[in-house]
């Protein structure tokens, strides 16, 4: 019996988003998982199955191009067809479904999010496929469950966990029997899943047990364990992450009239940096410190002091240009350490909100962020008041594709 599958691929991954994981590209599939997008990691999964004849993968809209050129180039699989999903989850799944081919009498559903299908019980449940309607790929509950009062948290009892699973992907239904769910049911795009549809038009639907690694990647959590499990929980090893480090350095005078700046965050003081730019001193190592790792000279290269349209720029709109240069060169920041070297004003609590507006302009995670305050103890330039020195380490990690 030949085989369609469908991939589920069109969540916007708000939940992803929401956990502190931004990304430029739509949709938490796209961000990398080892070397390469989350997506593809999942797409080679069902590689070199001979039932399987088709992948349908539904994505969110626009992004067609970019998933052609970093998802599917060099893919050795299965054919690939991209559609342009719907409002929810089951929408998806049912464009998709009108895309397969009415030659392939079975249709597989899984969710995009879910890199790693234990694929041996994938390849039993498609030689059991006949043996029922419909099979959902399932967990025994294995916590201990407990019944709660809606109104106040209270426990009403523990459910017994003989007979209940936690279902997965894939699912696997008769193709023309998830036509007809979708065609009967009254209100078919509210779905949670594919069983749930056979099940509201009176089919019989059997779980298909199985106790192996099939992480559904929902928040950055989620995807660090992916990342631990590609390199070790699949017992082979993933292909190194390339990472660069590039190393920063600048000083400023302080004097009374300016304003002071340290990675983006007004000081309150009497005194600030002066120089062409705001004199954003931390900024200005940051710079030079990506600019070093990617091999794209320094700020002063890009941002000369004798070109009068630099004259007071705000040195975030230097790193911005700057981090669109990295990226444009395939390369990204991945972690930040910092040290500030002044002798007044005291930076205490303003440390902390430094840390935070540099994972802002940079994209990381606070925790991927280190700043650093060191006195000189009065000797220098810095240690008598009268400049500011700043260092910075950056290091990169290369763009999927």
């Amino acid at each position: 019996m030949s085989v369609s599958l469908i991939i589920a691929a069109a969540g916007s991954g708000r939940r992803f988003q929401a956990a502190g994981r931004k990304r430029n590209k739509p949709g938490k599939l796209f961000v990398a998982l080892g070397p390469r997008p989350l997506l593809r990691r999942t797409l080679e999964s069902f590689q070199k199955i001979p039932s399987l004849k088709e992948i349908i993968v539904a994505l969110p809209g626009g992004s067609e191009k970019w998933v052609r050129r970093h998802v599917l180039a060099g893919y050795d699989g299965p054919p690939v067809r991209l559609v342009r999903g719907g409002r929810t989850r089951a929408e998806s799944v049912w464009k998709a479904l009108q895309k397969t081919s009415p030659k392939n009498s079975w249709t597989m559903v899984h969710d995009g999010a879910r890199p790693f299908p234990p694929r041996q019980a994938v390849l039993e449940l498609l030689r059991k496929k006949d043996q029922a309607e419909g099979w959902v790929l399932a967990r025994p509950v294995v916590p201990t469950l407990k019944r709660v009062s809606s109104k106040n948290g209270a426990v009403l009892g523990t459910v017994d966990r003989t007979n209940l699973f936690e279902a997965e992907t894939p699912q696997l239904v008769r193709r023309s029997l998830l036509m007809e769910a979708y065609r009967h049911h009254p209100d078919p795009f509210r779905a949670t899943d594919e069983a749930s549809l056979l099940e509201s038009v009176g089919r019989k639907v059997k779980v298909f047990p199985h106790s192996g690694f099939n992480l559904k990647v929902t928040t950055p959590a989620d995807l660090d364990l992916a990342e631990a499990y590609s390199l070790r929980g699949s017992g082979r090893p993933a292909a190194p992450v390339p990472v660069k480090a590039g190393f920063g350095r600048d000083t400023h005078r302080l004097v009374p009239g300016r304003k002071f700046y340290l990675g983006g965050v007004r000081i309150p003081f009497e005194k600030g940096a002066l120089g062409h730019s705001d004199g954003d001193t931390l900024l200005h190592a940051l710079a030079d410190a990506l600019l070093g790792a990617v091999g794209a000279g320094d700020i002063g290269d890009w941002f000369s002091d004798r070109d009068p349209r630099n004259k007071n720029i705000r040195s975030e709109k230097i790193l911005r240009k700057v981090l669109e240069e990295c990226r444009r060169r395939g390369w990204a920041p991945a972690q930040l350490d910092s040290v500030i070297l002044l002798e007044n004003p005291k930076l205490g609590p303003l440390k902390q909100i430094i840390r935070r507006n540099l994972a802002r302009l940079t994209g990381l995670e606070p925790g991927a962020v280190s700043v650093k305050a060191k006195t000189l103890e009065g000797l220098g330039p810095e240690g008598e008041g009268r400049a500011v020195t700043c260092e910075a380490l950056a290091v990169l990690r290369r763009i999927p594709a």
